[in-house]
């Protein structure tokens, strides 16, 4: 098991926080009635007009010709060739803000990650929007033309000591837009860290002084959902919707806000819109989970019968979604009893645990799925029935690896309902499992059985 599984596991079975310790109050949230104007529209920032009209009464009219050249072919998608005509500047007087556009465009265009070292462009229609991919292979040759992630995010240092406060801004939502990507395609685990504290600390800076752009007031709308509250998430959502960016996943985190604040009419509202543009672009597990979260609504308005149909629209179109399975097993739980719930969950196993050797790449995403599994259920009633759900027939599993995996989360289950010898028994029969398969073990049982006999 990956370092990040066995965290989680232990975490769980021993009650530890995964997450925030205490949701404290935003320090930057705005005051009720404050104006919050975003910096441009995101339809201006796809081709840096923002930059350039700052430029023009800050730079000189080399840079600025150059960088109106850049805008002018990014308006065709030519990210590339935008790109090579910033980059002959590239130690210039106008150096600082060639190296502000140029990170703005990487972040903005770029296409692959190579190995977190370098971004790529490429030239693209209009009409062609970006994909993002990360590349780790190391037989990825890097090109003449890729940018240097260190070399960009060093000439960003640099521009924020200039000493032009307008440029100063510039800088910062630059390397903002630039450490996003960094902390999600790093070089090493360091440099993701590292990043994603830079990114806190600019995004922070910026909604202080109220510069941030309609991207930035998203991510920085996900870091106060994360680790304050949906309240104070949602003006940077609606600052970020209202300036055109039109991220789906607003809709969504929107939807989620409402029903917190228990205003249903608006969270179903939401929640909808975000179904059908999921349905759009064929994003099936975001449709999913956007039908759950009307069933979500619909259960605390009391609408079973509504709540019901919308998991199972989940649940119909993936199968593996388990927040509406869990939603299903639930009601069943609380109409039929434990058994009706433990058949519920056993139907489902074959999409949670897979089927067929669970071996490569069918092992993570079984782990992944079983890692959801233990996560999701909080009230001890469904931890119970969860963990029942695992052990029930367990010994007529006939592929030892699933049969292991089964005992090893129901062990911590056990763990977290403070049944500390049932844990340890089914982790000794986890551990006997994986022996038997003859395979390399996915989970360190030992590291468990340790900790457990540690809280005993």
């Amino acid at each position: 098991m990956p370092p990040r599984r066995l965290r989680l596991a232990v975490a769980l079975a021993f009650g530890l926080s995964l997450g925030t310790a205490c949701k404290g109050r935003s320090s930057v949230a705005p005051e009720p009635g404050a104006a919050q104007v975003a910096m441009g529209s995101w339809q201006e920032w796809l081709t840096l007009t923002p930059l350039v009209e700052a430029a023009r009464s800050h730079a000189g009219p080399t840079t600025v010709a150059a960088l109106e050249q850049a805008s002018k072919l990014l308006q065709s998608g030519k990210a590339r060739s935008a790109d090579e005509v910033l980059a002959p500047l590239a130690d210039s007087d106008g150096r600082h803000w060639i190296t502000v556009a140029r990170a703005d465009l990487a972040a903005i265009y770029f296409t692959t990650c190579i190995r977190g070292v370098a971004w790529r462009l490429v030239d693209l229609d209009a009409k062609t929007p970006p994909t993002r991919k990360s590349d780790y292979s190391e037989n990825t040759k890097l090109g003449p033309g890729d940018i240097a992630v260190e070399a960009m995010l060093t000439n960003l240092d640099a521009a924020l000591t200039a000493k032009e406060p307008i440029l100063q801004t510039q800088a910062r939502i630059a390397r903002a837009r630039a450490t996003a990507y960094v902390s999600r395609c790093p070089a090493s685990k360091d440099v993701a860290d590292m990043a994603q504290g830079i990114l806190k600390g600019d995004l922070a800076a910026l909604a202080a002084e109220n510069h941030l752009t309609p991207d930035l007031a998203f991510l920085w709308a996900g870091v106060q959902m994360g680790e304050y509250s949906g309240a104070a998430a949602k003006p940077f959502l609606l600052l970020a919707r209202e300036g055109g960016y039109d991220e789906p996943t607003i809709a969504t985190m929107l939807a989620v806000i409402a029903l917190e604040q228990r205003e249903f009419a608006a969270a179903d509202k939401h929640a909808a819109e975000a179904e059908a543009v999921y349905k759009k672009l064929g994003d099936v597990p975001q449709q999913a989970q956007a039908l759950f979260i009307r069933g979500e609504v619909a259960r605390n308005k009391g609408d079973l019968k509504a709540a019901r149909g919308f998991y199972e629209a989940a649940r119909k179109i993936d199968g593996a979604h388990l927040p509406s399975l869990f939603g299903l097993v639930r009601m069943t739980l609380a109409a039929e009893g434990q058994s009706a719930a433990i058949r519920l969950l056993q139907s489902a196993f074959p999409t949670i645990l897979l089927e067929g050797p669970l071996v490569a790449d069918k092992l993570e995403a079984a782990l992944d799925n079983l890692e959801a599994y233990v996560t999701l259920p909080q009230e001890n009633d469904l931890i119970t029935v969860c963990r029942d759900a695992l052990l029930a027939d367990v010994e007529l599993e006939k592929d030892l690896m699933r049969r292991g995996l089964r005992y090893f989360f129901a062990a911590t289950m056990d763990a977290r309902l403070a049944e500390y010898d049932h844990a340890r028994s089914h982790a000794v029969l986890a551990r006997d499992e994986f022996e038997a398969a003859k395979l390399p073990p996915p989970i360190d049982i030992n590291a468990f059985i340790e900790r457990l006999d540690r809280v005993q």
